[in-house]
C-alpha cells in the first residue's frame, strides 16, 4: 500500500509539471493514468485525453487528471 502512495505522489507531482498545450508527456500522463487508476472509467479518462487536444480546455483537463489523482491518494490513505 506505501508503495502505490508513493506511486501516486511522484505521478502527480509529474502531472502538476506539465507544461502546456502541446505537451505531449500529457496525452502519456493520462494513459498512464488509466494503467494505475483503480475504478476509472474509461470514457472519463478519454475525455481529459480530449481536453488536452484543445488549447482552450487544456487546463480543464489538466485539473481533473490532478483532481482524479488526489482522489485516489485519499483512497489509498483511508484504506491503510
Amino acid at each position: 500500500m506505501e508503495k502505490r502512495k508513493t506511486d501516486l505522489k511522484t505521478f502527480l507531482t509529474r502531472v502538476k509539471q506539465l507544461r502546456g498545450f502541446g505537451d505531449m508527456d500529457a496525452y502519456k500522463a493520462a494513459a498512464d493514468f488509466k494503467k494505475i487508476s483503480e475504478n476509472d472509467a474509461d470514457e472519463s479518462i478519454s475525455n481529459i485525453i480530449k481536453d488536452f487536444s484543445d488549447i482552450s480546455t487544456y487546463d480543464k483537463g489538466k485539473s481533473a487528471l490532478i483532481n482524479k489523482i488526489e482522489s485516489e491518494l485519499k483512497k489509498t490513505k483511508n484504506s491503510i
